[in-house]
């Protein structure tokens, strides 16, 4: 949010407008009819106080015909000290410290255009080599995260099956190919993951997807999973892990963790130690800042998974994918209603899209319970209102 000082700085102008300097008879005639006129709706408490001075003021000037300048000054910077008291902001915050922060804010602001501006021209640069691939038929190569090589981009895993439903969402599912065959080729390596999302995004859900495809493909002994808020972590102690020993910890908001306990973490997730996964969600930019502000961990964290892009289409593949993980079937009437329901939403809001979608599916349930018989697992579009 931006500093005090702008909507300071607009008080003020606009008080001065009020109190600016007139001839002082026009000004006393002024002030009688807006009196009249305006009784009532004058500004509360400093303000009206402030505007029967400077009545007060412009009379005695008018009758002594000697002109006095500024004199609605005093009434002005008590209004405005008023109001700086109020809201608990003394004057030397907002011209300093207020500064500070303005500062830092356009900082941040230009930092995170940056960033975008490069993005968007790596995706295009992206975009453009993956269709002249396609269109030459030649074998798409993609640059492997441990050892920097290019290699044929290869296929899903069959066992990561929960990771499945991700795969016609471009660049997503490109990162998610990528990471999981470099798992398997290079198993002595950090498996920790990092999903990348937007602000506002939920993405616990794919860390879980990960983890699952994880425990199915053998790469962690234990199907356990721990999820928990990094402010929540920056508070809590590590020997409440020791159960999910051989399991995946999910960090939700993770470039709100400290870097001491992230480092605390690490070390307690090694293979001679609890030996789990670490998967960190959270906004594109916040982490970027994190990784950038503690390079010493960033060896730690190889595989990016992008889906900071997803839009209302990859959320519609995602459902259908979802829809058929789960061992349902459902028409375009149900989906029809599933696209209105984004309309409420965050746009590429995985978690709560995927919350909605099992709801669905437990109305399904219900229905075909109440009716008796056998489950077929068919959602109708009644089941989605």
């Amino acid at each position: 949010m931006k500093p005090f000082s702008t909507a300071y700085d607009a008080i003020k102008k606009l008080l001065k407008s009020i109190f600016g300097k007139k001839d002082k008879t026009e000004e006393a005639v002024e002030n009688t009819e807006e009196s009249q006129l305006q009784e009532g709706e004058q500004i509360a408490g400093e303000t009206a106080e402030a505007t029967e001075q400077a009545e007060q003021t412009s009379e005695a000037a008018a009758v002594e015909e000697k002109p006095e300048e500024k004199k609605e000054e005093p009434a002005i910077e008590q209004v405005l000290a008023s109001i700086a008291e109020e809201e608990g902001i003394k004057e030397e915050k907002v011209s300093k410290g207020e500064l500070d922060e303005q500062k830092k804010y356009e900082e941040e602001v230009k930092k995170r255009a940056e960033r975008a501006a490069k993005r968007e021209a790596e995706d295009k640069k992206k975009e453009a080599a993956e269709a002249a691939a396609e269109k030459s038929g030649d074998v798409k190569m993609v640059v492997d995260p441990v050892t920097g090589e290019e290699i044929p981009m290869g296929t899903l895993p069959k066992e990561a099956s929960f990771l499945k439903k991700y795969m016609r969402i471009p660049t997503t599912s490109d990162d998610i190919v990528v990471a999981m065959n470099s798992i398997i080729e290079h198993p002595d390596m950090p498996k920790n993951i990092v999903i990348l999302g937007r602000n506002g995004f939920g993405t616990v859900k794919v860390g879980e997807d990960f983890a699952r495809s994880f425990y199915e493909m053998g790469l962690v002994k234990s199907e356990k999973i721990a999820k928990t808020k990094a402010k929540q972590l920056n508070k809590m102690g590590l020997e409440k892990l020791a159960a999910l020993k051989g399991g995946c910890l999910i960090i939700e908001n993770a470039g709100l963790v400290s870097f001491n306990k992230l480092v605390e973490v690490i070390k307690d997730s090694a293979p001679e130690n609890n030996n789990y996964v670490v998967i960190l969600t959270g906004e594109i930019d916040s982490l970027a800042n994190f990784f950038e502000e503690n390079s010493d961990i960033v060896d730690s964290f190889i595989y990016l998974i992008d889906i900071h892009k997803i839009k209302e289409r990859g959320m519609m593949h995602l459902a259908r994918g979802y829809v058929k993980e789960k061992g349902y079937k459902a028409d375009k009437a149900v989906f029809d209603k599933l696209k209105a329901n984004l309309k409420s939403m965050e746009e590429g809001n995985i978690d709560r899209f995927v919350g909605r979608i099992d709801e669905v599916i437990e109305k399904c349930d219900k229905r075909e319970e109440a009716a008796g018989g056998e489950k077929s697992k068919n959602i109708i579009p009644e089941d989605a209102n």
